[in-house]
């Protein structure tokens, strides 16, 4: 690959943007979610600097009615507005001309990886951000945390979506049936069903074991697992949940497929070469930038647990 300054600049960013893109999209360790995971953050855009999301209560439940009888009128409602500010991520380099007229090819592409990798790692650490502080100031519409027992819905019923045992058989098992179980904003269970679980990498090991085994995992009789053979649970791990990150060893959490957890697009990760041409100290400078929000809307699909026991 050549980067020569001689080369036109289209061309300079063409090669660049290859090695950036090599890191960024760099292949992941096995169930290693990534803000750009649909299965723990749906995927949107965004058309402004902002995203104000409300809770919708739908109807409740239908009632039979007698021929010629009027159909029962409901009374839909939209409270508790929440707002997602768009934040503006970016990074530029300084390349000299002369690393391009000496062929400093291996420095040139040492800088522009490290931009790929450092811009993966501002993303996903800003997205897992969201679960890593689920049980303090990731805040839901209702002014709650995410996780939390004390959650209040439009109907007026309190919400519990928090547990506090380890990871194991029995408290997946709770966990599965607080989804399950769980209440909608007009009162109503909704019958959520497991799709993810969302671990920290020391978790990893025991959430495959208790989901993955074809019988039930540390056991000597010869029972069915039931998660792997009913459920079919997603795993998923990151590194920025842990305790390393700042968050939890001990913490997980399971995810239904209709979760309340957004990350909007407002602008694709972009990348920009101005040439020496135009810089007074003859440099390049290799720019960056993307326009990205992250939010917890409700509490709806998702149960968490600190694995405090």
């Amino acid at each position: 690959m050549s980067f020569s300054a001689g080369l036109n600049p289209n061309v300079v960013k063409t090669a660049l943007d290859k090695v950036f893109m090599q890191e960024y999209d760099i292949p992941q360790a096995p169930d290693l979610t990534t803000a750009r995971d649909p299965l723990c953050f749906h995927q949107s855009s965004a058309d402004n600097a902002a995203e104000i999301m409300e809770v919708f209560k739908g109807t409740s439940k239908w009632n039979t009615r007698q021929e010629e009888e009027a159909v029962e009128n409901d009374d839909p409602r939209i409270t508790d507005q929440i707002t997602f500010n768009v934040a503006n991520y970016a990074k530029s380099v300084d390349i000299t001309k002369n690393y391009f007229d000496d062929d400093m090819h291996g420095t040139v592409e040492m800088m522009i990886r490290d931009m790929g990798d450092t811009a993966r790692i501002t993303q996903d650490d800003t997205a897992l951000a969201l679960f890593r502080n689920a049980f303090t100031t990731t805040l839901c519409a209702d002014g709650v945390a995410l996780i939390s027992d004390s959650h209040a819905n439009i109907n007026g019923d309190t919400i519990d979506n928090q547990i506090t045992a380890v990871l194991s058989p029995t408290s997946l098992e709770t966990a599965i049936t607080t989804l399950l179980e769980q209440k909608n904003q007009a009162g109503l269970i909704r019958g959520h069903q497991p799709h993810v679980l969302l671990v920290p990498p020391a978790l990893y090991k025991e959430a495959v074991e208790i989901t993955d085994s074809e019988l039930v995992s540390d056991s000597a009789n010869n029972a069915v697992n039931v998660f792997s053979n009913k459920y079919r649970i997603n795993i998923k791990q990151s590194p920025y949940l842990g305790a390393a990150a700042g968050g939890s060893d001990t913490a997980w959490f399971l995810l239904a497929r209709n979760h309340s957890i957004y990350r909007w697009v407002r602008q694709p990760l972009v990348t920009n070469l101005i040439p020496w041409q135009y810089q007074r100290n003859n440099n390049y400078i290799y720019k960056g930038e993307y326009r990205e929000m992250y939010g917890a809307v409700t509490y709806e699909g998702i149960v968490g647990s600190t694995g405090a026991g």
